[in-house]
């Protein structure tokens, strides 16, 4: 699936000619804030186009938590805050590439945030790459299909790594509620470049971040 936006093409380019400097495209912060600006909403839980430059000015004014680094590609929006709206928690992460514009990765941790449906979906995770000036939905290409994509991903600001975790049933018995936390680390996504390789994680608590 893709989606048109020319604001991407000035920031593209500037990364892609520091990258034919270095050999590898690296987080840019000037990259990370377009995707962050231009993506489809519902790559951003929902947070409209409209809305985008209040979401980045609130995030940048914002000294209470450390939610956006964008020198390192990295985002922890929470949806309990702001004006810029939005139905979930939000992860985001570049994934640098040789000689290519960085990859966005996103998770929305909609369970957690007690949507509708309740249960984990497939509708919540996503890597996207952006062509020219639209981004194009590569989830599949680079994540392995021994991961299921209903589960809990989380990205973590000094690296690539992502982990993955279940979701944790906490609910009353009875109640005919549906509620979620999250639950035990299972996996680490390690970014190799291309694609992720799965490996055993390395604590079994999700880091705090």
């Amino acid at each position: 699936m893709k989606t048109r936006n020319p604001s991407l093409i000035l920031a593209l380019a500037i990364t892609l000619a520091a990258a034919s400097l270095t050999g590898t495209t690296r987080a840019d912060e000037a990259s990370f804030r377009a995707a962050l600006k231009s993506i489809p909403a519902k790559y951003l839980a929902d947070i409209t186009l409209a809305k985008r430059d209040t979401f980045l000015r609130e995030l940048a004014t914002d000294t209470t938590t450390h939610r956006l680094d964008a020198k390192n590609g990295w985002l922890h929006w929470f949806s309990d805050g702001g004006s810029a709206g939005g139905t979930s928690m939000i992860w985001a992460k570049e994934l640098p590439r040789t000689g290519k514009a960085p990859l966005l990765f996103v998770h929305m941790a909609k369970p957690f945030s007690g949507r509708m449906t309740g249960k984990p979906a497939t509708d919540q995770t996503f890597v996207l790459e952006p062509v020219g000036d639209e981004w194009v939905d590569i989830t599949r290409t680079v994540i392995p299909s021994t991961i299921d994509l209903t589960l809990h991903f989380r990205t973590r600001k000094e690296d690539t790594t992502i982990e993955v975790a279940v979701w944790k049933d906490i609910a009353p018995p009875g109640s005919g509620r549906q509620a979620y936390d999250f639950g035990e680390r299972t996996h680490d996504l390690r970014w190799i470049g291309n694609g992720f390789v799965v490996e055993k994680p390395a604590a079994k608590k999700l880091t705090n971040n």
